[in-house]
């Protein structure tokens, strides 16, 4: 659902990127009965700082991206309004990898990082975090945790726990899996995303032995706001089938813009000018999913595109506007490519787990939720992405006017202008 929101100044955006959610499955027995206990403390390690990334990483992360967006996409209905963080889906995933092995590690790397190794990964994701949580221009919540299960059969190995605490800052829990740990989980989820998104699970299977999480909570100030006679009320948005929804729209100038693929789109910048809100106006009679389906095949194309923006008076209108989104991502990872992990028989997470006869752990599902609200005031976002695993340069031109209106189906993502990838990125095709 969609919905026009007052001046309350916030985006809000959560995901598998929100939250991500891994759940790992093993073939079962019973849990026990106590607390969860957090486990943090005894794990002694020291914070790795992490690098920057290489433009070949940015490249090949921006490829990834727009690939997995493409096939969520192709995944649910055609009008459905559809946003991810791929962040969140990195700071999951690389944790995730650091457990896996042989095919089931390429798959991921190949899939989820575009080619990067993850010990690589590892090392930009620190610096991505530290990078984020050191900005004092916006707000950022980066948190990630581990949760495995209380179990004398289920033995975690300790160097998969340092590497996870190392780079990702992660907590880790061992719990008893029970309704006790189901709130546990929950309200670290509610409390790293700001109370935007509330909770990640609405059960754990018997057969659940471990999540690995991330939690994303984000909130910027317009870097120039808008003023009241720039805010215009009862506008009309063309929504994908047809109709036609009343919308609060805000209008500005900026100084460039760019393009791809016949789409024309402008940067709003946020407070301290590291990050912006970008909007994509999509040419006459081309769908959001089919320019996402097109820019998949060069995902390079938009963090290029960007970074080298044309000089222009650019008139842009876009509305305001929120909604929530999530998804269960294990069949479109499955078509992508990555398999092994998922299957009961394959997968190999021996980094994870200790070897033994009579089980083998997997990935049971990954949850990714969203949600986000944008108004004349700025943007608040938070995502958590969780995986369950059971057991089982600029060239002058005469200043020209560009007019981007976005009151029809467009895209939109929000940009780290340091490295010129999508921290968030989504289609919205209808105001209900």
């Amino acid at each position: 659902m969609i919905t026009k929101r007052g001046a309350t100044g916030v985006l809000i955006l959560g995901c598998l990127l929100g939250i991500s959610l891994f759940a790992l499955q093993c073939k079962t027995h019973a849990a026990g009965k106590s607390g969860t206990v957090n486990m943090t403390g005894n794990i002694k390690v020291k914070s790795d700082k992490g690098r920057k990334l290489k433009s070949s990483e940015i490249s090949a992360l921006s490829g990834s991206t727009f690939k997995l967006l493409d096939n969520i996409i192709k995944n649910e209905d055609k009008d459905k309004n559809v946003l991810i963080s791929p962040t969140s889906i990195y700071f999951a995933f690389g944790m995730a990898e650091n457990g896996a092995k042989k095919s089931s590690k390429k798959q991921l790397e190949k899939v989820i990082n575009g080619g990067v190794k993850s010990d690589d990964f590892n090392k930009v994701l620190a610096g991505t975090r530290k990078r984020m949580l050191q900005d004092n221009s916006v707000k950022w919540n980066v948190a990630n945790s581990v949760w495995y299960i209380k179990r004398k059969d289920v033995r975690v190995k300790k160097p998969f726990l340092k590497k996870v605490k190392s780079y990702y800052g992660a907590e880790v829990y061992k719990a008893p899996f029970n309704n006790r740990t189901l709130k546990d989980v929950n309200l670290w989820v509610k409390k790293n995303t700001n109370k935007m998104i509330p909770k990640i699970l609405d059960r754990i299977s018997k057969d659940e032995v471990m999540y690995i999480i991330n939690a994303i909570a984000f909130e910027g100030e317009w870097g120039e706001q808008f003023n009241d006679g720039q805010v215009i009320n009862n506008q009309n948005f063309t929504n994908s089938d047809g109709s036609v929804s009343k919308v609060t729209m805000l209008t500005g100038k900026e100084n460039s813009y760019f393009e791809i693929n016949g789409a024309y789109g402008f940067k709003k910048k946020y407070k301290g000018y590291n990050y912006s809100f970008v909007g994509i106006m999509m040419p006459e009679n081309v769908r959001p999913s089919e320019f996402i389906e097109k820019l998949a095949k060069d995902g390079n194309a938009f963090s290029k595109e960007i970074k080298n923006m044309e000089s222009a008076n650019v008139v842009i209108k876009f509305p305001e506007f929120s909604y929530d989104y999530d998804i269960e991502m294990s069949e479109v990872l499955k078509d992508m490519g990555v398999s092994d992990v998922f299957d009961a028989d394959k997968a190999n997470l021996y980094n994870m787990f200790e070897k033994a006869d009579d089980y083998n752990c997997y990935f049971s599902k990954v949850i990714h939720k969203t949600h986000i609200e944008v108004d004349k005031n700025g943007t608040k976002a938070a995502a958590v992405t969780a995986i369950a695993f059971e057991k089982a340069t600029s060239i002058y031109r005469p200043q020209q006017q560009i007019v981007i209106t976005l009151d029809h189906p467009f895209v939109y993502a929000i940009v780290d202008d340091t490295i010129n990838l999508p921290v968030f990125v989504g289609v919205l095709n209808h105001f209900d």
